[in-house]
């Protein structure tokens, strides 16, 4: 069939062809790096194709009485309201912010348990015995502090740029906080 084609045809073929590539190369590195201008161009494409005019409650005035000079996020997040829908990054807030609260009670409680047997008990055993259990906690909670941290970032990296991020935490500084140290020998 390729050779009942002129060369003109031919070459018209060859350049759709190398235009469909070129679409599809730049499609995929706008995917990656221009994702913003990529939406904005698949939307107005939509307009175009009229994709847009079978949309349920069109022709109908949005409820903007709220607050019309308000952040231009604001009918964003009201929608998201009416619909009892939270935005992923305030729950992943939340959840890490909980987490790290919940750790902070866990040290602050076997921290006033060890050190008050500590200074309490005379008996070297005993003593030795909740260095042990004190270092243990200590590793347990680095250990969770590590997923703690890694949390964090990812939230860091997802949350909107004018929101706070959350700092991440460190085992000594946490220590500091509730009055502990690291080792419980030092209370000597």
């Amino acid at each position: 069939m390729s050779n009942d084609l002129s060369d003109d045809e031919k070459r018209l073929i060859s350049e759709e062809q190398e235009r469909e590539l070129n679409d599809r190369i730049e499609h995929q590195f706008r995917m990656r790096f221009d994702w913003d201008n990529l939406i904005e161009d698949k939307i107005q494409e939509g307009k175009e194709k009229g994709i847009f005019e079978e949309l349920k409650g069109k022709g109908k005035p949005l409820n903007l009485n709220k607050n019309p000079f308000g952040k231009d996020k604001e009918l964003a997040h009201s929608l998201l309201k009416d619909n009892k829908m939270t935005p992923a990054w305030i729950g992943s807030r939340k959840m890490i912010m909980d987490n790290i609260e919940n750790l902070r009670l866990q040290m602050k409680k076997s921290w006033k348990r060890h050190e008050r047997e500590y200074r309490v008990l005379t008996d070297q055993t005993h003593r030795d015995s909740l260095i042990i259990s004190w270092d243990d906690d200590c590793l347990h909670w680095e250990k969770e502090i590590v997923k703690l941290n890694k949390l964090i970032n990812d939230y860091n990296l997802k949350r909107p740029i004018n929101n706070l991020e959350i700092i991440k935490i460190e085992l000594n500084r946490e220590l500091q906080k509730i009055g502990a140290v690291r080792w419980l020998k030092a209370l000597d």
